[in-house]
């Protein structure tokens, strides 16, 4: 094996590793990237539906969790969303933004993005290399050995860009987290999120296709944890759409706390609680005729039968208890989920490398001089919509612009 010398070696070329060595080459260092797989960017090829949701009009760090929103907020600013969109067009692949505030490729092809930020970094010198898997990362001296099967490669500096575990299939194998690891550095615990939800019984089984907004909420200890509106799909195996992916993570994460629960309110339009001005007493119409001026009538059904109402009785012969279960139903239905779709599925890993561990906004270890991470393996996860590139191509700007401030010192 030979050793070659680079001022930074990145290990990942996903979507932050490959927005970091654009970044570094251009800001003069001598870049390397290390990816294992056969061909750079794989999981950018699949976000947004093949897409490539690329950001958000409006990021805020509420749109996240992490362990440091101090830090989250700071790096966020080192590269907004409006910087994105401008770099994205100034490569000739340009966003489009949808009345939603998410932006896309504007060929709605996730290739487009993908190739764009490969030749950025070829365009500024960084080198590429697929094929080569890092099995172990050490310091010697003033820098650092990168080692693989076949190969040594040497860099005064290494970023850690390898993602997660979710889409595993991609690449994402968890080894950041050993690196990491392997220098001390404290892990929150993985889980996927972003990911579709499993029912623990057959309740909604029939229901498959079916899609309504919801807004859904997360209980426990008598409490509520967090609250999610948007568009709900159930599936034959569960619950799927933005609204039940944004509540599994937490899910996941309070369940090792304790029992907890989520709710359903299936009509998260009207206002209130009561279903007094939906259902209003003494009307003679049934109840299945009130409720699919708001919901899918198969839906209407399931929800009766839950509450164990008839849905084809005039709504003003319902007696007190009955108006309670329906409100139930209609309103706080729990949902019997039993498990997540897990990291085969998850559009992104939430846990990972402890943020409180790292320098600021410059994301250099506080462990390990001339140590640096960027993107999925960190503390970090976002809603869907586009949060988490923004999240990759800011953490990777501004690891990269800090490595660059260090080497010049």
């Amino acid at each position: 094996m030979t050793a070659t010398a680079y001022d930074l070696i990145i290990i990942g070329a996903g979507a932050a590793g490959l927005m970091a060595a654009a970044e570094a080459g251009r800001l003069g260092l001598n870049v390397l990237v290390l990816e294992g797989q056969r061909e750079p960017g794989l999981k950018l090829l699949i976000t947004g539906g093949g897409r490539c949701n690329a950001t958000h009009a409006r990021v805020t760090a509420k749109d996240f969790h992490a362990g440091n929103a101090h830090t989250l907020r700071h790096v966020l600013q080192t590269f907004s969303p409006h910087d994105a969109v401008a770099f994205f067009e100034a490569l000739g692949a340009p966003l489009a933004v949808q009345p939603s505030g998410e932006f896309f490729a504007a060929d709605d092809k996730a290739s487009t993005v993908r190739d764009a930020l490969v030749r950025a970094a070829r365009h500024y010198g960084a080198v590429i290399e697929c094929g080569r898997r890092v099995i172990s990362l050490a310091a010697e001296g003033t820098g650092f050995n990168v080692v693989g099967h076949d190969f040594l490669r040497s860099a005064r500096k290494v970023l850690v860009t390898t993602g997660g575990l979710s889409y595993p299939a991609t690449g994402s194998d968890g080894s950041g987290y050993v690196f990491a690891g392997n220098f001390g550095h404290r892990l929150v615990p993985a889980h996927p999120a972003l990911v579709a939800l499993f029912a623990g019984d057959d309740s909604f089984a029939t229901l498959g296709g079916i899609t309504s907004p919801v807004r859904l909420s997360l209980w426990g200890g008598g409490k509520k944890l967090l609250s999610v509106e948007g568009p709900f799909l159930f599936t034959h195996q569960g619950f799927s759409g933005p609204a039940a992916m944004e509540v599994a993570g937490p899910w996941l994460k309070a369940m090792a706390q304790g029992p907890v629960e989520i709710r359903a309110d299936f009509l998260p339009t009207v206002k209130g609680e009561d279903i007094s001005t939906v259902i209003i007493p003494g009307n003679r119409r049934s109840i299945k005729n009130i409720l699919t001026a708001y919901l899918p009538e198969r839906l209407v059904i399931v929800l009766a039968q839950l509450a164990k109402v008839d849905p084809l009785r005039p709504s003003g012969e319902l007696r007190v208890d009955e108006r309670r279960a329906l409100q139930r139903s209609l309103r706080a239905c729990p949902l019997p989920v039993g498990d997540t779709a897990g990291y085969a599925k998850a559009e992104v890993t939430a846990g990972g490398v402890d943020l409180e561990e790292l320098k600021g906004a410059t994301l250099e270890s506080r462990l390990q001089e001339g140590l640096y991470f960027a993107g999925e393996v960190l503390d970090v996860d976002g809603r869907i919509g586009g949060f988490n590139l923004q999240w990759a191509w800011s953490s990777a700007i501004a690891a990269a612009r800090a490595v660059a401030r260090n080497i010049s010192k």
